[in-house]
C-alpha cells in the first residue's frame, strides 16, 4: 500500500461531495437491455445494500443510494426477495455522492461511502427500530434519536489487514479470500493508514509466515503492530523486526503470535480513556477495543447515564473493563465478568491504577457465571457481548429475572432476537440508543434498556 493523500486533502474531498457542491452528480443512459430493469431504491438495508421494489418483489442492489434510478441485473432469486447487480446509474439522487475511496467497489469494507451521512444514519436509527419490531415484535417506550459520529472519516484507532501467498497486504473483497491491495484507507486514523508502506516492507522481509495484520494506534501518540501468523517463529526475524522498529519512526512496538508461541519487541501495551473524567485505562496488545475511540466515549457516556449511584451492576462480557470502570464510579458496587482472562487481568489491573475500590473483576464465560452464581447480588446487569448475540445468556436472564438490564449490541438482528427472549420473560423495552461508531458502513451499536414489569 502507498502513502495516503494528506488528510485535510481528503476531508475536503468528502465536504465536497456531501455537502451539496457544485458538481453535477453522475448520469449514465438508460438505454433497455435484456434480462434487466431500472430500479429505484427507497431506503438502505441493515446490510451493505439499498432497497426498492420491482413487480411487487423486495430487490437487494449494492452500490445504489437511495433516490437514485439504476439499472439492474438479478443474479439471485429467492421466494419474495431478490438480489441484484447494478450495470450503471441512470441518474443519482440527492443522497448519493461520489465516493472518495478509489477500491471501495473492490474492498467491500465501507460499502456506504456513496451514500451522505445525513441518510445513513437516518437509516441506521430506522434499522434498529423496524428489527426490533419485526423480530422481536417490540417497540421501545422511548426510542432515543441516534448520536451520529463525532467524525465520519479516519475515526479507525485500529484495522486489521490480510496476506497472501505474494506477501501483499491488503483487505478481503466481499464473501471471497481474493486480496484487494489498497493504497490507503480513508476511515482509517492517519497515523494508521501513513503506516502501510513501511508495514508491508517489514511483511515481505520476514521469514516466518503472517497471516494477519492488525495495526493499532497505541492511545499515547504512536502505532503498535500485531502479526498473526502460522507454524513456527523462524527466530532470525527477532534482528529483522528490531532494526525495522529502530528505523520506522512512529511505531512503540511490534507483538507477532502463533499457536503457541508469542514475541514482543518493543512497547506493545495499549492506553484506553474510555472517560474524559476517569484514569486511562492499559490493554495488552490483542485484546479487544472498540475500533472509534470518539465514538466509544459516546458509547461509555450513554451506559453510565442509565445507571443508577445506588445500582450493584454484574458486567457481563466485560472485556478489560470498558463499562465497568467507568460505570464504578457512579453505582455502589460493580463485578466484571469475562472469559478471557487477559483481559480481566488488565481490567484489575486498570482499577488498581485507579484506586476504585467498589469494582472486582473475575474470569468466567458469561453463561457459566449464571449457572453457578445467579445475579450475584446485582440490580442491573449490563451485557455487552460479540456480534452473534447471547442467546443462552439471555435465556438464563429471563428466567434469573434481575429488575434491570442493560444491553449493549452491535448487531440490530441479534439484538432483537435475544430482546424477545426477554420480552417473553416480561420485561419492557424503555430506552434504545442507537450511536453510529461504524460510519460508512451498515453497522450501528445500540444501548438497549429492558425492564421487569410481570413479577
Amino acid at each position: 500500500m502507498s502513502r495516503r493523500p494528506p488528510t485535510d486533502a481528503v476531508a475536503s474531498e468528502h465536504d465536497a461531495t456531501a455537502g451539496g457542491g457544485d458538481e453535477t452528480p453522475p448520469t449514465h443512459a438508460c438505454d433497455d437491455e435484456p434480462g434487466t430493469f431500472v430500479l429505484e431504491p427507497t431506503t438502505l438495508a441493515h446490510g451493505p445494500d439499498a432497497v426498492g421494489r420491482h413487480e411487487g418483489r423486495v430487490v437487494f442492489v449494492p452500490g445504489a443510494a437511495p433516490g437514485d434510478r439504476v439499472r439492474v441485473r438479478v443474479v439471485e432469486q429467492h421466494g419474495n426477495y431478490a438480489r441484484a447487480a447494478m450495470l450503471h446509474r441512470c441518474a443519482a439522487g440527492p443522497a448519493y455522492r461520489e465516493p472518495p475511496c478509489p477500491w471501495v467497489g473492490a474492498c467491500g469494507g465501507c460499502p456506504w461511502q456513496h451514500v451522505d451521512y445525513t441518510t445513513q444514519v437516518a437509516a441506521k436509527e430506522r434499522n434498529v427500530l423496524e428489527s426490533l419490531k419485526r423480530i422481536a415484535g417490540v417497540m421501545p417506550r422511548r426510542p432515543l434519536p441516534i448520536l451520529p459520529a463525532p467524525s465520519q472519516w479516519g475515526y479507525r484507532h485500529r484495522i486489521r489487514l490480510h496476506t497472501d501467498a505474494r506477501r501483499a497486504l491488503g483487505y478481503r473483497r466481499p464473501r471471497s479470500h481474493d486480496l484487494v491491495e489498497i493504497g490507503h484507507c480513508a476511515i482509517a486514523e492517519p497515523e494508521v493508514s501513513a503506516l502501510l508502506p513501511a508495514l508491508r516492507t517489514l511483511v515481505a522481509a520476514l521469514a516466518t509466515a503472517i497471516d494477519d495484520v492488525e495495526i493499532a494506534s497505541n492511545g499515547r501518540g504512536a502505532v503498535v503492530i500485531d502479526m498473526a501468523a502460522r507454524g513456527r517463529f523462524a527466530e532470525r526475524d527477532g534482528a529483522t523486526v528490531q532494526a525495522w522498529l529502530s528505523a520506522t519512526p512512529g511505531v512503540a512496538g511490534v507483538g507477532l503470535r502463533g499457536r503457541d508461541w508469542t514475541r514482543r519487541f518493543g512497547e506493545t501495551t495499549l492506553t484506553v480513556h474510555a472517560s474524559p473524567d476517569a484514569p486511562p485505562m492499559t490493554q495488552r496488545l490483542g485484546s479487544f477495543t472498540q475500533v472509534n475511540p470518539a465514538g466509544n466515549r459516546l458509547l461509555v457516556r450513554t451506559v453510565v447515564d442509565l445507571v443508577d449511584s445506588g445500582a450493584a451492576v454484574l458486567d457481563l462480557f466485560c472485556g478489560a473493563g470498558n463499562l465497568s470502570l467507568p460505570i464504578a464510579r457512579v453505582a455502589a458496587s460493580v463485578l466484571g465478568v469475562d472469559q478471557d482472562a487477559g483481559g480481566i487481568a488488565d481490567a484489575a489491573a486498570s482499577a488498581r491504577t485507579a484506586g476504585l475500590g467498589t469494582v472486582r473483576f473475575e474470569t468466567a464465560a458469561a453463561d457459566r457465571f449464571l449457572r453457578r452464581r445467579g445475579l450475584g447480588g446485582a440490580t442491573l446487569v449490563v451485557l455487552d457481548p460479540p456480534r452473534t448475540g447471547a442467546a443462552q445468556v439471555v435465556a438464563r436472564l429471563a428466567r434469573l429475572r434481575p429488575p434491570r438490564i442493560l444491553y449493549v449490541s452491535c448487531d440490530p438482528a441479534t439484538l432483537a432476537r435475544d430482546v424477545r427472549a426477554l420480552a417473553g420473560a416480561g420485561y419492557a423495552v424503555d430506552r434504545v440508543q442507537p450511536i453510529d461508531l461504524f460510519p460508512q458502513t451498515e453497522h450501528v451499536e445500540t444501548v438497549l434498556e429492558a425492564v421487569l414489569t410481570a413479577r
